[in-house]
């Protein structure tokens, strides 16, 4: 019934031809219908290769349809509709030229398509003084913002938000969507950036990224703005937040800051790898400051450096049952646990880009990073037997201090040499890592509860430093030459060396019986020289990249200046790559590479680690590199007409000479593991997204999907145990297109992994339902309420079935002139559900863990847009936000 509604209400259309002055068709013309009282986006579509466009799923009434085409003169017009399908016929458009005698006339310009960019304007959707750009982008036709942080834009993930065509806090996606105001955004460019490579030298490589960029208004570039907050909550919950942007037209200056306990990062200076994601789970306290400068010494050649600083305390407290096997033993276990992990981190990156010369490109970077971090932990294991028996206990408490620096220094220079293709491009970079680690353990253990004859008993205090450095340096040099037209033959060499330096002292005591100081130095070396021969076929639509590479290894360890491993190989490594762009937003990739993968320091150490005694790990001098071959294909199409998106992807890796984990469980559940090379390991991967609108009835669908099987084998108590793991994924979201009073998503995501092993019938059936909906309402022009509701099912063969439902509301008041002012009352986990849960499985166990996390608590904040655009203001907060061009009124 309500679909129905919908659809009557919403069962409007217009149709029409675009054509240029010598009646032939145009494509890729932005169609726009907007609300004629303040240019708000209504619909949108593009010509298709006929010129020909139809939008449908509105409201009845009067628009203002806008008909644009760069270097044309738009078409703009009033329009009524009622029930009825409008047919404008056909619309001529003619090319753009300065005549003093036009029209001239108040629009904006909503959307514009050119080349490899969309660029929509920021005036046409509606916006609050509060909000960030996040909240912008997620309007946008086609973008979607994972929980995660992930950014995706005509189906595929974007790589970076640049501001004014200029790095922004290096890339750093999180910051700029959650610091930057949305009010300061003139437009959002959705760009399909080539490399670097085939801009400065012409010959298309068929490598493009999806970025974001970010125009700001004309007054935002000289002068300062930015917004500061604070909250207070219940529960002693508390949030503070500042940022502050100084531009200028040669200059960017912008400044940040956020304090808060609520488990918010607001950027990935928390995360050792970069990511964007984080863990709501636990007790998180977090600050971080920092700040960008990005200076342009003239047009093209800029400079960049950005400092910030992390802060974070994260509390943990949670409890696991895991359930473990091997060929003649089954048992499980449960473990409580507590701990607190503080980091203070201080970052800096720079960055020097030289475009300014035709035909050259040069690029040199560098990062650097100091992390402090100190963790405490109390552990408290059993583990039982196949009869429930209680065997083993473990009481443990452990505390690290690490202090560890890395950093890196990146070159790039990329040259054309003459107009046929002739091109050469150089490249070096030196990375190193200085980790200090201090690491303590208490553990008291007793072995054999049942059995009194064996019953056993010890208390293992251990202190452990380790300072660890690796220096690694790189080195490659390619050289193209054209052949004929079209035709190119590539040589390239390069030169990686790794260097890694481990040096360890170990006391310990048993039962307070002091045993031998343990210290040894290691010295790690891995050296990879590789020459190849390929040969290129560059065209406008299709590029095909053919070449094999022989490449040399040395490995070396030496052990207290002993030689342990001085080994050498020699591989050949074919590589494959085609690319086939039929048509604007619609590409093919297939590639093919074969890699060789040396062993790493963990897997080839000869010297025992036992600084847990439970668990005893040493690796093994005799295995030897792995083999890897890697097939993906993916396929990108974006209808513009239709506003559909559609991305796959499919890989294939196998490995031959796997590097496999061998691992042996005692009785008393101690183990000790190590490696060795055994047979095959393989991995099918994919992934589906589709993005569709319903134009009947005003929506938007999106539908994902994703497989993961892997088999491969681990050594379990002598025997060889083949997993066969396959997970997969789908979930479904709805979502209105036009957001401008309400913005309401509602979903669906589902998660299954079914795991097998050849030692045990112990088959694990997981699945992990999520239902969700978000809904955002302007009751007012200046009150908002905004409430999320999520609902999660977790069904597991091997553990009781869990739900978790978690409800937040919040509303929000704009006050104060040019509403400068945001109060806003948020109420979180309504319904009290401060739990986590957490199900993994792995090649002989099982494992439930549950989390506390925060739990319900209100929070009452308010804050300051600092320096407000001046001017009449309008609905959304701002300025009116009409641009003036010359061109036709139709009424």
């Amino acid at each position: 019934m309500l679909v129905f509604i919908m659809q009557a209400s919403y069962s409007q259309s217009i149709k029409g031809i675009v054509l240029d002055e010598d009646k032939l068709p145009l494509e890729f013309v932005s169609v726009a219908l907007l609300q004629p009282q303040d240019s708000l986006l209504v619909k949108y579509t593009s010509t298709n290769s006929d010129g020909k466009f139809e939008m449908s799923g509105f409201k009845e009434g009067k628009y203002l349809v806008q008909i644009y085409l760069m270097t044309y003169q738009a078409d703009q017009r009033i329009v009524s509709i009622n029930n009825t399908e409008l047919d404008l016929g056909i619309v001529s458009l003619k090319r753009e030229v300065n005549q003093l005698n036009e029209v001239t006339i108040n629009a904006i310009v909503p959307i514009k398509i050119k080349q490899d960019t969309v660029a929509f304007n920021a005036k046409a959707f509606k916006v609050k003084q509060d909000d960030n750009v996040e909240d912008l982008i997620k309007k946008l036709p086609g973008v979607q913002i994972d929980t995660d942080g992930t950014v995706n834009a005509q189906g595929e993930d974007v790589q970076k938000i640049l501001v004014d065509g200029k790095e922004f806090f290096s890339n750093d996606m999180s910051i700029a969507l959650k610091n930057l105001n949305a009010d300061a955004i003139k437009s959002v460019q959705i760009i399909d950036e080539e490399s670097d490579e085939t801009r400065t030298t012409g010959v298309k490589d068929g490598e493009k990224t999806k970025i974001i960029n970010l125009v700001l208004k004309e007054g935002k570039k000289s002068g300062y703005f930015g917004k500061a907050g604070a909250g207070i909550g219940t529960n002693d919950r508390y949030q503070t937040n500042f940022d502050l942007n100084r531009f200028t037209k040669n200059s960017q200056l912008a400044l940040f800051g956020k304090l808060n306990n609520i488990n918010n990062t607001g950027a990935t200076v928390f995360r050792r790898d970069g990511s964007i994601g984080g863990s709501n789970s636990g007790f998180l306290t977090t600050g971080t400051a920092g700040a960008n400068y990005n200076y342009e010494f003239k047009k093209d050649l800029n400079f960049n450096i950005d400092y910030y600083y992390g802060y974070s305390n994260r509390e943990e407290d949670e409890s696991s049952n895991r359930t473990e096997f091997t060929e003649d033993l089954f048992f499980t276990s449960k473990r409580d646990n507590t701990n607190e992990n503080i980091s203070n981190n201080h970052n800096i990156n720079f960055s020097l880009r030289d475009r300014t010369k035709e035909g050259e490109y040069m690029e040199f970077r560098g990062k650097f990073k100091n992390d402090v971090r100190e963790s405490d932990t109390n552990n408290s294991t059993v583990y039982f037997d196949e009869y429930n028996n209680e065997e083993t206990t473990s009481e443990r408490i452990t505390r690290s201090d690490d202090d560890r620096n890395n950093g890196s220094l990146n070159f790039n220079l990329s040259k054309k040499l003459n107009d046929k293709g002739r091109n050469l491009r150089v490249r070096s970079g030196i990375s190193f890592n200085d980790n200090s680690d201090m690491n303590f353990q208490d553990s008291s253990n007793k072995f054999n509860i049942t059995d009194s004859e064996n019953f056993s008993e010890t208390e293992e205090i251990t202190t452990r430093n380790e300072n660890n450095k690796a220096l690694n340096y790189n080195v490659s040099v390619r050289f193209m030459e054209p052949i004929i037209q079209h035709h190119f033959i590539s040589f390239s060499t390069s030169v990686n060396n790794n260097n890694n330096d481990e040096d360890v002292e170990q006391n310990k005591s048993i039962n307070e019986i002091e045993q031998d100081p343990f210290k040894f130095q290691i010295d790690y070396d891995k050296n990879i020289f590789r020459n190849q021969l390929g040969y290129v076929f560059s065209k406008d639509k299709i590029q095909l990249y053919v070449s094999g590479a022989i490449e040399n290894l040395k490995q070396n360890l030496d052990l207290d200046n002993s030689v342990v491993i001085d080994n050498k190989y020699s591989n050949f490594l074919p590589k494959a790559m085609f690319n086939y762009e039929y048509k604007k937003g619609k590409r093919i990739r297939i590639r093919y590479e074969k890699d060789v993968v040396l062993p790493n320091l963990n897997q080839v150490t000869p010297v025992i680690n036992d600084f847990n005694p439970l668990f005893i790990s040493v690796g093994n001098t005799n295995i030897t590199p792995e083999k890897e071959d890697d097939f993906t294909v993916m396929f990108i199409s974006h209808d513009f007409q239709k506003a559909t998106s559609l991305f796959s992807f499919i890989g294939y890796t196998k490995t031959t000479n796997a590097i496999v984990s061998t691992r042996t469980i005692f009785d008393n559940f101690k183990r000790e593991s190590s490696f060795e090379n055994f047979g095959e390991k393989s991995t099918l991967r994919g992934r589906l997204s589709l993005s569709k609108r319903i134009n009947k009835i005003g929506l938007r669908y999106s539908l994902r999907g994703g497989a993961n099987f892997s088999e491969y084998t681990t050594v379990i108590n002598n025997s060889y145990n083949d997993t066969d793991s396959k997970s997969w994924d789908m979930g479904i979201s709805l979502s209105n297109e036009n957001k401008n009073k309400v913005d309401l998503t509602v979903g669906a995501n589902y998660n299954f992994n079914k795991t097998s092993y050849s030692l045990q019938d112990q088959d694990r059936d997981y699945v992990k339902q999520n239902y969700y909906t978000k809904l955002d309402w302007d009751l007012t022009n200046s009150i908002t309420f905004d409430t999320q509701f999520d609902y999660s099912l977790y069904t597991d063969n091997n553990f009781d079935s869990q739900t978790i439902p978690i409800w937040n509301m919040g509303v929000e008041y704009a006050f104060l002139k040019g509403k400068r002012g945001n109060l806003k009352l948020q109420v979180f986990d309504i319904l009290d559900k401060n739990l986590g849960i957490e199900r993994t499985s792995s090649d002989n166990y099982f494992e439930e863990t549950f989390q506390t996390n925060l739990g319900t608590y209100a929070m009452l904040s308010f804050s300051y847009s600092i320096k407000p655009p001046t001017g009449k203001s309008s609905k959304r907060g701002g300025d009116s936000g009409r641009r003036r061009y010359h061109g036709r009124r139709h009424s």
